[in-house]
């Protein structure tokens, strides 16, 4: 671990602190700034509407990578950021990017099934953004706050530090457990997420946990690129949390996650069982970042 040169004495300490417990640091950050743009929004009773630019819940999802980027800043100066930043571009990974086009195939696959009454419009008609923008400009904004926004927090961050030491079931476990009460602001804030019921809230929190495993998977053999799980991230919501994407498109792209999930676990704990290390084709080797 590296903590980066200290100004004033006050400034030291809490950078030690930081230090000493980096996840907790980060976690704090990512609440705090998410929920500080979230929470006031849902206090007053705003409702935000797939389509509708305003109010909008976009920026409180930079949270997780703001948090990234300031705890990476105080434990590990330029240096940390550094190896921040290239793991954010990291775009030459292989094989692994396919798995962006399969999750839209899975999705346009059930938008088909299900097309009646769809307008090209609705593909792109997302929650907080205005579709006066545009699909073009949608994708981008979504792609950078969301995809990037959350990715560079609970993969690029806290998945890195965790997945040295620790298998890539309990990292995504540990995972889950930081990154879904993230969300809680957002239940009463959405429209998507006040419509559901406690069965659909149980199975978004199963949905959660399983794209955790496929992200972490993703990360891990990417080499630990947010470009691509930022990527598949924003494929995915665009194919599960689109007018366009209700019913069928959404049933098969998170069944399609769950059926992944489910297979990746069996491999992970057959190979911790058999005492044998997973490296899956085309799995790309980088440095790790956890000292930073």
């Amino acid at each position: 671990m590296v903590i980066a040169d200290a100004g004033t004495p006050a400034t030291s300490t809490a950078r030690r602190a930081v230090a000493r417990h980096p996840l907790a640091a980060f976690v704090t950050l990512a609440y705090l700034i998410s929920w500080a743009w979230w929470v006031p929004f849902a206090v007053s009773g705003t409702t935000v509407r797939q389509g509708v630019g305003w109010p909008t819940q976009i920026p409180g999802l930079m949270g997780p990578a703001v948090a990234a980027f300031i705890v990476t800043w105080m434990i590990g100066g330029r240096g940390g950021l550094k190896r921040l930043w290239s793991s954010i571009i990291a775009w030459r990974v292989g094989w692994w990017w396919l798995s962006v086009p399969i999750i839209l195939g899975a999705g346009a696959v059930g938008i088909v099934i299900s097309s009646d009454g769809i307008i090209a419009a609705d593909l792109t008609a997302y929650n907080g953004v205005s579709v006066a923008l545009g699909a073009v400009a949608t994708i981008a904004i979504v792609f950078v706050c969301n995809g990037i926004g959350e990715e560079a927090g609970w993969r690029g961050f806290a998945v890195q530090r965790l997945i040295d030491h620790r298998s890539l079931v309990a990292t995504s476990l540990i995972v889950t457990m930081m990154w879904a009460p993230w969300h809680l602001p957002l239940f009463f804030l959405m429209d998507s997420f006040k419509a559901f019921t406690t069965t659909e809230i149980i199975g978004w929190a199963i949905g959660l946990t399983a794209g955790s495993f496929v992200l972490t998977w993703l990360f891990r053999g990417s080499g630990g690129s947010v470009l691509l799980v930022a990527a598949w991230h924003t494929a995915f919501n665009f194919t599960s949390a689109t007018p366009a994407a209700t019913g069928a498109a959404a049933a098969i792209t998170s069944t399609l996650v769950m059926i992944g999930a489910v297979a990746i676990v069996i491999v992970e704990l057959y190979a911790r069982r058999a005492h044998r290390t997973v490296r899956w084709l085309g799995t790309v080797d980088r440095p790790s970042m956890s000292r930073g």
